[in-house]
């Protein structure tokens, strides 16, 4: 019995030492739709139902030498409102990290918090934790009649996002290299693709050359009092290799992009005001129309290239009961790696395809915020879309208007409440031809709850 005591009391000392450092917290999210409808003749008003969940904890362990970060996360969104089955998805990432050295930093696994990504205004955290309290116009979960916003903010890499992205929900080893105090070199190695999910499962794994072709690295700069440079590298894929039918190894054959290069510029030298500056340029491969031995007009690659992104933030917040926040991105240029129908001066089809122009596209939005007391916020969030479409000649214009309300309802606790109006776009072209999209309203809320 005395030996069991002391086995016990050791292990509850080694482990009450492994988890002093631990820092336990979470957050439950609920939000709805209570009503939504749109101007159509004759359509119905709707009770939106249950929008979105999610249950959040995590644990923050280690010190400056090492440590590391779990979460363990469920939730749903966007089903109910649309009449969709009501699933719940079980997600979990985390990461360990060690820095045996002042100037070298090792990390593995998933960071899914962004930690890593250049955007400081136009980002993730322009409307925070409004989008996942469905207090403000979603540029985070994807509604399906505003898939439109999303392409500016949600991804980087894929969509034309100015500033470098980071590394997102995809598991990786990155090392990091401090050789002078406002200089930190980031040098990440993609290991896996996606979040463990009981439904996707978690991994993916490829060819060693294809793996690293989407490596990615970022240069980072502080200069004191006046700002913080990025500049960065985002592979995707081009560098790498692949296997042919009889499984050798072959060259890439110019069927995706070397990848993405970033530069961007975070202003901090006025006191009270914050402003950003991004380019993104997506190096061009191969894209062609030719044709086989018929005569038949065909497409030699299929991804997007070639691409300029520009970005651009702006934030006031002196402390004062007003603060303002805006943003913009501009696509312009690139492939889109299909083959669109040519016309003639009088609008008639012609027989000789091409591969199409990338439509130009321009987003902006803006968040006046006037803090009534400390516990009530008002906002008013709104912005607009423009797309042109070299085919038609013609432009689409999307917009959305969205004031809400933030209240401190008890500790820990904030409840969000808005109204949406909004109407994807509207299309007029020199063939006559339109889109006409209702404009649509919906009037949400939800709950915060952090422990």
């Amino acid at each position: 019995m005395k030996k069991l005591i002391v086995v016990s009391v050791i292990f509850a000392l080694v482990a009450g030492a492994a988890f002093a450092e631990a820092t336990l917290g979470g957050q439950l999210m609920i939000g709805t739709t209570f009503l939504t409808g749109t101007d159509t003749e004759n359509s119905n008003v709707e009770m939106g139902g249950l929008q979105a969940h999610e249950a959040k904890m995590s644990a923050v362990f280690g010190d400056s030498k090492g440590g590391g970060k779990l979460v363990l996360l469920t939730g749903d969104s966007d089903t109910a409102y649309k009449g969709g089955a009501f699933t719940t998805n079980f997600k979990a990432w985390g990461f360990l990290y060690w820095r045996p050295v002042q100037q070298f930093r090792m990390q593995v696994g998933i960071n899914a918090d962004g930690d890593f990504g250049a955007a400081q205004i136009t980002g993730w955290g322009f409307t925070g934790e409004a989008k996942n309290s469905v207090g403000a116009v979603s540029d985070y979960m994807g509604w399906e009649e505003q898939t439109w916003m999303l392409f500016p903010w949600q991804s980087g890499e894929r969509k034309g996002n100015a500033f470098y992205p980071g590394t997102g929900a995809y598991a990786n080893v990155n090392f990091q290299l401090f050789p002078i105090d406002p200089l930190t070199l980031t040098f990440v190695l993609p290991i896996g693709n996606g979040l463990f999910d009981k439904n996707s499962g978690n991994g993916n794994a490829q060819p060693v050359g294809e793996q690293l072709a989407d490596f990615h690295f970022n240069a980072k700069y502080s200069i004191e009092d006046i700002g913080i440079v990025n500049l960065s590298f985002v592979g995707k894929g081009g560098l790498g290799s692949k296997l042919d039918e009889a499984g050798e190894t072959v060259k890439n054959d110019k069927t995706a992009s070397i990848g993405n290069i970033y530069a961007s510029f975070y202003l901090t030298a006025i006191a009270g005001m914050n402003a950003e500056l991004g380019l993104v340029f997506n190096l061009p491969y191969e894209t062609e129309a030719v044709k086989d031995e018929n005569g038949k007009v065909l497409v030699k690659a299929l991804e997007n290239d070639g691409y300029i992104g520009i970005g651009a933030g702006f934030r006031f917040d002196n402390g004062g009961p007003f603060t303002f926040k805006f943003r913009a991105n501009a696509r312009l240029g690139g492939k889109t790696g299909a083959l669109i129908d040519t016309y003639d001066k009088e609008g008639n089809k012609k027989d000789d395809p091409k591969v199409g122009d990338m439509p130009t596209t321009i987003y902006t939005n803006i968040l006046p915020c006037y803090k009534i007391t400390n516990d009530l916020w008002a906002f008013l969030y709104t912005g607009m879309n423009i797309i042109s479409y070299e085919q038609y000649e013609g432009l689409q214009i999307g917009w959305f208007v969205n004031p809400y309300i933030w209240v401190r309802a008890a500790e820990g606790l904030r409840f969000w409440a808005g109204v949406m109006i909004y109407q994807d776009g509207q299309r007029a072209d020199k063939f006559g031809g339109s889109i006409d999209s209702p404009i649509a309203w919906r009037v949400p809320f939800g709950f915060n709850f952090y422990f």
